[in-house]
């Protein structure tokens, strides 16, 4: 975006090229008094930023003289060329006295003999683009033009609008045309053009409203066969300001995390990035007291979670990323360069105006373009989705997925630098966060339900801390320790059933601690499932350009286990997340294969050896009475 003003400028500095090239000649010229062009010259306006919403229009300021010519090598001869100020129909309108007047205004003050064009054509001679040092010709990040070429154009922008006698109503107004990332125009007369855009928010649209340009067409003699550098097409002088989301492993916001599982209870983070828009030609109210709020201007965050899915929501950090500024290397304060505002609620707001409209007590030495990275966070809530499948109908794979749990953020950004009020409301992306399900079905011998058993529930990766549940029905919902009314024994309902919500990715150890009353208490299953996700990166998501960011959907999700120590344990043929668990009420009832056939013939063994050793006995002490 960080051109330099001969190319933005393209009309005074382009269609002109070198201005001081032109005042070579100009005496006898003008004495000569210049014939306009009646030639058409093409015009392109370049929009990087996209076309929707937006709508240009060209407004001449000055023809070229009819008589240019072409040097030998068949570039234009500078010393032929001049401007002329137009009239209507051949009688003065004002266009040269608004010209007049905005060249004054820009600090140019043009004197010449004779008609008020003459000194319009004079000072536009005058113009040059040696005292811009930035793209829009503003003081980096002001309102304050540095350049003589942007007070003209936004001076005589100006008078399109104005209420009174300085109101200009050009005698040539002509519409660009929208097109693949560009405007176009076939102009006549060839000449200098202002060109300036109107914005109205569309879906699709982005970019900023663009401050008027300065611009001229292309020659038309076809004797020039190389067109001045950068002649007849200039870059749209707007912005648009990117927004960011994805997950994070922790508070810092250092690393993606592409696995985004969780247990209910658990706190999630969430990295947040924009930049600083470029202000130039907006003003600043630092006092933030105007009413109307156009002299304000406006940069904000939404990050909005999933209705009910979480709680705790939270601003954890705010910092400026690029620039150290301060005394904490970029950490921004809350209540001085930011508030915030919807803490504990579905969406909270970062409000970064005191930053960038310089407010007392802010920060000052932020730069256009600088990252802003915000970490937000919250509780995923006993409320959240749960899963034990992968949504398989999504193609694209992006967006909110219904079996997670969904984060978005939306950026708010003043987009018309005559009311910094209007804003741009720019979503950013989705992301997701997921939770899983576990179930156990309980059946007697005959696989009819069976109510009462009692289950505990371990992380493998922690096997002497039974994790803990609330408790509703049959349904159990993971939940922290410290949670009032949390317990650890998982009863089955009357019709056999153990719901299991909540748990993240990993392996898990259920353990039947008691039968039912009547059943075998000598022979309780304990098996291992292990819940395994894998995801696609939403590539659409740039957060981090070398890693994958973190904004994943679950393409894939898969149970498995290991067999119990007595064969009572099945995996359920319709859902991937149920094990049916059996109990026996006699070790007689248990199955005669693997290591439940070894414990039952190792009981029976026992009681053979039992048996023939009181035979023996008996034998002896009959033995004794003969």
């Amino acid at each position: 975006m960080k051109t330099s003003l001969k190319r933005f400028f393209a009309g005074v500095a382009a269609a002109a090229m070198a201005v001081g090239g032109l005042a070579l000649g100009a005496t006898s010229a003008q004495a000569a008094g210049p014939v306009a062009s009646t030639q058409t010259g093409s015009l392109t306006v370049k929009a990087a930023n996209g076309t929707t919403g937006h709508t240009l229009k060209a407004y001449l300021v000055a023809a070229y003289n009819s008589d240019y010519q072409a040097a030998s090598d068949g570039s234009l001869n500078f010393d032929t060329f001049k401007y002329v100020v137009t009239k209507d129909n051949g009688t003065k309108s004002n266009d040269e006295s608004a010209v007049k007047a905005a060249l004054t205004d820009a600090g140019v003050k043009a004197s010449a003999s004779g008609s008020a064009s003459s000194a319009a054509e004079e000072g536009l001679r005058q113009l040059t683009g040696q005292s811009a040092g930035t793209p829009f010709g503003y003081t980096d990040g002001t309102a304050t033009a540095s350049a003589a070429e942007r007070k003209f154009a936004d001076a005589l922008a100006k008078k399109l609008t104005a209420t009174d006698s300085t109101k200009w109503t050009p005698s040539n107004v002509q519409d660009l045309t929208p097109g693949d990332g560009k405007f176009t125009a076939d102009l006549n007369p060839e000449g200098l053009y202002l060109v300036v855009d109107t914005y109205a928010q569309k879906d699709g649209s982005k970019s900023t409203q663009s401050v008027p340009m300065l611009v001229g067409t292309k020659f038309a003699n076809a004797a020039i066969t190389t067109q001045p550098a950068g002649v007849g097409e200039v870059d749209m002088k707007n912005v648009t300001v990117p927004v960011h989301k994805e997950v994070v492993t922790d508070n810092t916001g250092k690393a993606a995390n592409n696995t985004p599982s969780y247990n209910i209870g658990d706190t999630v983070y969430f990295h947040l990035s924009t930049t600083i828009p470029d202000y130039s030609g907006y003003a600043a109210d630092p006092t933030l007291s105007d009413p109307t709020g156009k002299t304000i201007r406006q940069l904000n965050l939404d990050d909005e979670f999933e209705a009910g899915k979480f709680t705790g929501t939270k601003v954890v950090s705010v910092k400026d990323a690029t620039t150290a500024i301060g005394d904490q290397q970029g950490v921004l304060e809350n209540g001085k360069d930011y508030d915030v505002t919807g803490e504990d609620t579905d969406t909270v707001t970062v409000d970064l105006k005191r930053l960038v409209n310089g407010a007392d007590g802010a920060k000052t030495g932020w730069k256009t373009g600088d990252v802003i990275d915000v970490i937000v966070s919250g509780v995923l809530s006993a409320d959240a989705t749960t899963t034990d499948k992968a949504n398989t109908d999504a193609a694209d794979k992006t967006g909110a997925d219904s079996n997670g749990n969904s984060n978005k953020v939306t950026l708010n950004y003043s987009n018309n630098p005559k009311d910094n009020s209007q804003q741009n409301k720019v979503p950013g992306d989705t992301v997701n966060v997921y939770s899983f399900n576990l179930n156990v079905h309980k059946v007697n011998q005959d696989n009819n339900p069976l109510g009462g058993a009692e289950f505990k529930i371990v992380d493998k990766a922690d096997e002497a801390t039974p994790l803990q549940f609330t408790v509703s029905g049959s349904t159990y919902t993971h939940a922290k320790k410290d949670t009032d009314g949390a317990i650890e024994t998982l009863k089955s309902g009357a019709d056999g059933s153990i719901a299991v919500k909540g748990l993240k990715a990993g392996t898990y150890v259920v353990t039947e601690t008691k039968a039912p009353a009547g059943f075998f208490q000598g022979a309780l299953p304990s098996y291992t499932v292990t819940i395994a996700e894998h995801y696609t990166n939403d590539k659409t998501n740039t957060t981090r350009t070398s890693t994958k960011s973190g904004d994943d959907w679950l393409d894939t999700l898969t149970y498995s286990n290991t067999p119990d120590n007595y064969g009572l344990v099945t995996k359920d043929a319709t859902s991937p997340s149920t094990w049916t668990v059996k109990n026996v009420k006699s070790i007689t009832q248990l199955p005669k294969t693997g290591a439940a056939g070894i414990a039952f013939f190792s009981v029976i063994g026992v009681a053979v050896v039992a048996l023939a050793a009181l035979f023996a006995v008996r034998a002896r002490k009959a033995s004794r009475l003969a």
